[in-house]
């Protein structure tokens, strides 16, 4: 369960390096007298960058990251990190809340905001983060919704091959054919008793390191095989060869199938560019974390007031195969 939480952070495009985005904006915020875009900000620009998930609490795993603009000289990246603040969490009705502290994570060179009382984030909550910076009047604060519970099934159609579809252990990766995988394994998130509309992001992306070596799945151009002048563009933090996503409002309907409501994706094979393993993550998110991925500068859309960022919330899963022809 700990891997299947940490390589679901590859949904969220890594969240560290999406703080770090917000951080930069915030710089060009302060330090350039033509933008225009509202709100405006005056002095220190800071910054919220939050996914809470369902049915996990707010850990080293699912944190919240409080930054901060800084001059670009002789810039420390911890500098970039709040840590003394006073950051809670509050329930929406009923006013429960609990107080977040800030841990110094020296392998990833960041601070993370965490719960020590490791409170699980319940689905369909609204949640409330207020964040007081010494010295600053205004209150930093953002609310979301977290969706209904949602389970990632790996084998829709019960086909229970051994060593085929998609598994949740990293140690034990079964394979499926190229040409019959969105035929045969759908991506299905179960929603259970909880039809409707939601917002959906799923994202495939190839554990396999660069190589040369690596196949197309799909000739490009006439070529079988990437050239090394495409390392770069592999190992972006964005979307491309390596990182696939699907991002819409999808209906979770009953199906024939089953008793259960699911939003199924049938026809996403195309997102397998390379042969290889892959992690295959989806969730749905509230409209903050929507927003802050689809819309135009979206660091301004993700719910957080008198501040930049997101504060979100999501419910969903992670599994892995091994694509092979």
């Amino acid at each position: 369960m700990v891997m299947m939480k940490r390589n679901l952070l590859r949904l969220l495009c890594m969240r560290g390096l999406l703080a770090l985005f917000t951080i930069l904006v915030a710089l060009m915020v302060s330090s350039c007298d033509s933008y225009t875009s509202d709100p405006r900000f005056e002095g220190d620009v800071y910054s919220v960058a939050a996914l809470l998930m369902a049915g996990q609490p707010i850990n080293q795993n699912w944190p919240v990251y409080i930054t901060k603009s800084a001059a670009l000289e002789d810039l420390n990246l911890l500098d970039l990190f709040v840590m003394n603040a006073d950051v809670k969490i509050i329930e929406v009705p009923g006013g429960r809340e609990f107080p977040l502290q800030p841990v110094i994570d020296y392998d990833e060179y960041n601070v993370k905001w965490i719960d020590p009382q490791a409170n699980i984030i319940k689905p369909m909550q609204r949640y409330r983060i207020e964040v007081r910076i010494p010295d600053k009047e205004e209150l930093i604060s953002a609310e979301t919704v977290v969706p209904p519970l949602a389970r990632l099934e790996p084998d829709y159609f019960g086909h229970n091959v051994l060593g085929e579809g998609f598994g949740i252990n990293l140690a034990d990766i079964p394979q499926m054919a190229y040409s019959t995988s969105d035929i045969r394994y759908p991506l299905a998130l179960d929603m259970g008793e909880n039809g409707g509309v939601y917002n959906l992001i799923a994202e495939l992306y190839c554990m396999e390191e660069f190589s040369t070596d690596l196949e197309y799945t799909t000739k490009i151009l006439g070529m079988s095989h990437p050239t090394a002048d495409m390392e770069s563009a592999y190992n972006s933090s964005g979307e491309g060869l390596r990182r696939i996503r699907f991002i819409g409002r999808f209906s979770a309907e009953g199906q024939t199938e089953t008793q259960s409501n699911y939003i199924l994706l049938r026809n996403y094979r195309q997102g397998f560019i390379f042969y290889g393993r892959y992690s295959v993550s989806m969730i749905v998110s509230d409209d903050n974390y929507y927003r802050y991925n689809y819309m135009p500068e979206g660091y301004l859309h993700g719910g957080v007031q008198n501040g930049l960022g997101y504060f979100g919330s999501a419910s969903g899963g992670v599994m892995y195969t091994e694509v092979v022809k």
